[in-house]
């Protein structure tokens, strides 16, 4: 018996011993840690699935030993390959961003470099934005919020197409500014105006701001060209400026920019009127018997505004409309 509790003792302390020489000097990390992946553009999370290690993850997260290796797989849904496959180790990151560049496939945000942003902001006639599709290079774009792109990418061509039967309304060759915006606004089935701000350089105060205009031949049957005269009113006492621009207009076609002082009666708000001259010098629109000539500037937060005239009558008068379509906002 004796013998037999001394093998015993003997076979155990040779496993402790050979167990501590074995991990001697070796640091092991059992700690685990959840792995997140998020999304820069969140409206990409409804279109895409994320798998670790070959399982897909309804919460995109998974836990997984410090310093391990994993593989991630990000799909498109409805498509059988992966849009992006990589083997990540996890050091003192748990957390994976993902983002999209325009015309490129998902990738890690910190694997990327050079990227820059751009607004596209269209206006369509349908408000049911799923008809049409707006691609750069081939490239699908989110219209009205940030959309990122490789700084190497910025120029290229632009189309909106009808997704009912493929045609394209509209293709322009393009380049983008970073950080910047354009502005398309849809003027008919198959027609539409660039009425982005361009390089037009910024009013040089806060209390100015820049205002433009355009109509289309259907407001104003038979008139392709008209003049403009705008006129500034105070809200409160009702007076009137001397014109203070005279502008050529002509049917779907943005004019000119003019600066207006909103100050210019010392309340810091203002308004305009205006008149409508066709090319044979008849006065279409009079601000003096016509009550609804107004021009609505309001305040000076805008740095930027375009109005539209529009006639839904086609008759003139007091049925003509100066309707305030697009603004850019100081910051």
């Amino acid at each position: 018996m004796m013998n037999k509790f001394l093998y015993s003792l003997i076979i155990s302390i040779f496993i402790f011993v050979f167990a501590g020489c074995e991990t001697e000097g070796e640091d092991i990390d059992m700690r685990f840690e959840t792995c997140t992946v998020s999304f820069v553009q969140q409206e990409l999370r409804s279109s895409y699935e994320v798998y670790f290690n070959g399982e897909k993850s309804i919460n995109r997260s998974t836990s997984v030993k410090k310093n391990s290796t994993l593989k991630l797989e990000v799909y498109k849904i409805g498509e059988k390959q992966p849009e992006l496959s990589q083997e990540i180790t996890l050091d003192n990151s748990k957390d994976i961003e993902l983002l999209k560049l325009v015309g490129r496939d998902i990738a890690i945000s910190s694997s990327l470099e050079e990227y820059t942003t751009f607004t596209p902001i269209i206006s369509y006639f349908n408000p049911n934005t799923d008809l049409y599709t707006v691609t750069f290079n081939n490239g699908e774009l989110s219209n009205k919020v940030k959309n990122y792109i490789a700084e190497a990418d910025l120029s290229g061509t632009l189309k909106i197409v009808r997704n009912v039967d493929g045609q394209v309304l509209y293709e322009q060759d393009m380049t983008i500014m970073p950080e910047g915006q354009f502005s398309l606004m849809q003027l008919s089935d198959t027609d539409f105006l660039d009425i982005s701000d361009g390089e037009e350089a910024d009013p040089e105060f806060r209390q100015y701001t820049k205002i433009r205009f355009f109509y289309t031949a259907d407001a104003f049957p038979g008139h392709d060209k008209l003049k403009l005269v705008v006129y500034l009113m105070d809200l409160d006492a009702m007076q009137f400026t001397a014109p203070i621009a005279t502008i050529d207009l002509e049917a779907g076609k943005i004019s000119e920019y003019i600066q207006i002082d909103n100050d210019a009666f010392g309340q810091g708000v203002v308004n305009g009127v205006y008149d409508l001259i066709d090319e044979s010098g008849n006065m279409i629109v009079n601000n003096l018997e016509h009550f609804n000539t107004s021009i609505p500037i309001g305040t000076s937060d805008n740095k930027f505004m375009t109005f539209r005239f529009m006639d839904p009558s086609h008759q003139g008068g007091d049925n003509v409309q100066c309707n305030f379509i697009l603004s850019t906002p100081w910051k």
